[in-house]
């Protein structure tokens, strides 16, 4: 979807929508799994982020690593968008279309991933759900030689329905993100059958998924380039479960063991 080049300025950096804009957006992730807001991240806020990006890339060696919690974004060129009203009013718009509810009054959670060297590899094909209702995916750097692999979002679009029990989300979550299940996942044969689709990435757009539906994960890149994306999440229906805080800290474990394993001699 195409919005031409409103006059963005750092405070608002995002143009607000009409109604029509974020419905047509909703029936875009129905029908195709991914929606797309067209050249409207400015460049001054690429630029910055690229910069912040190549800077904390110094202090992790240029390996892989990902940030979250409300430190890191405040302190990011990013903060302008997290706060954006625009943005904010976009993902409660799409989760009272997909809820049938009032949107809740949480926070946007942020999230950054830098894929750089060989353990930004084993964090690629990592099939999974979110927690989160809905998910929008912003990409700052993206490999772009003619030959190189550009790390692609992978998304099998909307398998199924929000999960309202945390129990019976976990349970999910713990078969198809199992090794085996990541394995079967990353096959050609399989994403041809249920119709998987790669989605090439764009520096300036930003793209819109169910994240709780659609089962994703990005291609692995070059480990001498860099792929780096901010993702953010609004609407987790189990923000109040025990069992989802304990499911929370299996994955932070999960992610620290594949960090730990590239770095050890194979």
């Amino acid at each position: 979807m195409q919005t031409g080049n409103p006059d963005l300025t750092a405070r608002e950096p995002l143009p607000a929508l009409f109604d029509a804009d974020v419905e047509a957006l909703a029936r875009n992730m129905d029908a195709s799994g991914v929606a797309v807001l067209e050249d409207v991240i400015p460049a001054t806020m690429l630029a910055a982020a690229r910069e912040y990006i190549a800077a904390e890339l110094v202090l992790h060696d240029h390996q892989y690593f990902g940030l979250s919690g409300r430190e890191w974004i405040a302190a990011s060129p990013l903060d302008a968008l997290s706060r954006s009203d625009a943005f904010r009013e976009i993902l409660c718009s799409l989760w009272e279309r997909q809820m049938h509810n009032i949107a809740p009054a949480d926070d946007v959670r942020a999230s950054l991933r830098v894929l750089a060297g060989t353990v930004g590899m084993r964090h690629s094909n990592l099939f999974h759900y979110d927690s989160y209702v809905v998910t929008a995916l912003v990409p700052l750097l993206i490999p772009d030689g003619p030959n190189d692999p550009r790390g692609e979002l992978v998304v099998y679009p909307n398998l199924r329905n929000v999960r309202r029990l945390a129990i019976v989300n976990i349970i999910e979550k713990l078969i198809v993100e199992s090794a085996l299940a990541c394995w079967l996942w990353r096959m050609p044969m399989i994403q041809r059958r249920l119709s998987a689709r790669a989605v090439p990435m764009e520096p300036g757009h930003i793209y819109f998924f169910w994240g709780m539906r659609s089962l994703h994960a990005n291609r692995a890149c070059k480990p001498e380039h860099v792929r780096s994306t901010a993702l953010f999440h609004f609407g987790d229906p189990h923000a109040r479960s025990l069992l989802k805080r304990l499911s929370a800290r299996r994955h932070r474990a999960r992610l620290r063991r594949l960090s730990r394993a590239a770095g050890s001699p194979q």
